[in-house]
């Protein structure tokens, strides 16, 4: 159970966000906290509802200076809180949050690539999102794969003991136009920042700007030959004595973006939507039943310390 590509790659990329020290110290006040929401013999509706406590549980480890440290480090806090997130909400989905880019497969590390002139950049992708497509690869455990390459030659699933990346990427270059994508921008200020998701996603929504010497993708790959792709912006957000209103500057700057614009805290209507919406909203079809269904059936590992203990409940 729990062990197809999808699988693997989500324990992967929860595995490499606990190895970073700035998690680490972290986690020592935000479980307990996060304990604290969920409760005793918790549903999945205490899980999906956590989205509603990101910011709280975040500002739990305090740290409200602006000094250039402190911000670097609460930026990739919030990055990889949010990533945890998102893959504790997938789990048993064909939906996977990635923070870490060497993890992405390559078609789609070049998808993403936005090339100014002969400078290519992966824009500000905190954190990558692929959706799986739903054929059988994805869904088997990956000791029954059987995939070749194109001189008939069996591409061996297991290289020392370890599950082979390069799998993949072949498979995803295979099937590129089945994959979902999905660009995640972290940002702990809002005020500060509500301008870059803005212009990124006219970037990635134009295809890059041509007579500016500005394209997406590279290598063949583009995000406009997947199935889809959305941008999304996620904010705690951290600025002081800040009341968003739907007709503020920075409210306007993200209305319109293709993934939408969520923070950690209940929705209000026209500003920002919980995070826990963004499921519903960009992610739907990457469930192998529903996504309450995988939750609820992934609980007893969650509980238990089996597969599922590099979540760290």
């Amino acid at each position: 159970m729990y062990n197809s590509i999808p699988d693997i790659l989500r324990k992967a990329s929860t595995e490499s966000v606990f190895s970073t020290p700035t998690f680490q110290n972290c986690w020592q006040t935000w479980q307990p906290e996060i304990n604290r929401h969920l409760g005793n013999n918790y549903t999945e509706n205490e899980i999906i509802n956590l989205g509603d406590h990101l910011s709280e549980i975040f500002k739990s480890t305090g740290g409200n200076g602006r000094g250039q440290g402190e911000l670097s480090a609460g930026g990739i806090a919030w990055e990889s809180l949010v990533c945890w997130y998102i893959n504790l909400c997938t789990v048993g989905s064909r939906i996977v949050a990635i923070k870490k880019m060497s993890l992405v497969p390559k078609p789609i590390q070049d998808a993403i690539t936005v090339n100014y002139g002969n400078f290519a950049c992966n824009t500000e992708s905190d954190i990558t999102i692929i959706i799986f497509p739903d054929i059988n690869e994805y869904n088997i455990d990956v000791n029954q794969l059987n995939v070749t390459d194109n001189n008939g030659v069996q591409i061996p699933t297991i290289i020392r003991n370890k599950f082979n990346p390069n799998l993949t990427n072949i498979l995803t270059e295979r099937d590129f136009h089945l994959f979902e994508i999905g660009v995640i921008q972290c940002k702990t200020n809002w005020n500060d920042n509500a301008q870059i998701p803005m212009l990124w996603d006219m970037i990635y929504s134009a295809g890059g700007f041509r007579n500016r010497n500005i394209t997406i993708g590279r290598n063949g790959f583009n995000i406009q030959d997947a199935q889809s792709f959305t941008y999304s912006f996620v904010t705690v957000p951290s600025n002081q004595n800040t009341i968003y209103k739907p007709e503020g500057v920075a409210v306007k700057r993200v209305t319109n973006l293709s993934g939408g614009n969520y923070w950690g805290k209940p929705s209000v209507q026209n500003v920002a939507k919980s995070m826990k919406e963004i499921f519903t909203n960009n992610f739907q079809s990457g469930s192998r039943t529903t996504l309450r269904t995988d939750i609820r059936a992934a609980i007893p590992e969650l509980t238990n310390n089996n597969s599922l203990d590099y979540f760290g409940l």
